[in-house]
């Protein structure tokens, strides 16, 4: 639990540092594009990990420096089957943006008329809370998911 705290504590650090040196804005983590200003310019600086959501019984893996395209795998938590690959090609406005002592990351996918959300509070534990809202039905998933493990090499 030390070495999560710690793994988070130096990406807010990083993080603000690329806000503070980088006033005009920074690039996308995924698409490549210019960005607004402090945003965080790489997703696997500042949130990687396995994160466990119960209700839905599936597990979220952040990319960690891989060839892969994914940045984002979900998962089944009992069989490990792929249910869904978040890749640059399948979402847009992709941000990563520290709030006070909270990193934020969110994006939409266009392909599951979804949006997504994520945010650890650097204040709490290694949770993250999730919230999901579907476009089509009006709907929203929200959800405290459980950190699992830092391995989030993603093949």
């Amino acid at each position: 639990m030390k070495k999560l705290f710690t793994a988070f504590a130096v990406a807010a650090v990083l993080a603000a540092g690329l806000y503070a040196e980088d006033v005009t804005g920074g690039v996308d983590a995924v698409t490549g594009a210019a960005s607004a200003i402090g945003e965080v310019a790489n997703v696997s600086e500042t949130l990687q990990g396995v994160w466990f959501d119960s209700k839905y019984n599936c597990n979220w893996q952040f990319q960690v420096n891989t060839g892969s395209d994914a940045f984002c795998v979900l998962k089944d938590a009992d069989s490990g089957a792929t249910i869904y690959s978040f890749t640059r090609a399948k979402v847009k406005n992709f941000k990563g943006e520290m709030e006070s002592n909270k990193f934020v990351l969110s994006w939409e996918c266009p392909e599951k008329n979804r949006i997504y959300k994520f945010v650890k509070d650097f204040s709490a534990n290694a949770d993250l809370q999730l919230d999901i809202f579907n476009n089509v039905y009006n709907e929203r998933h929200s959800a405290k998911i459980k950190y699992v493990n830092a391995d989030a090499r993603i093949e």
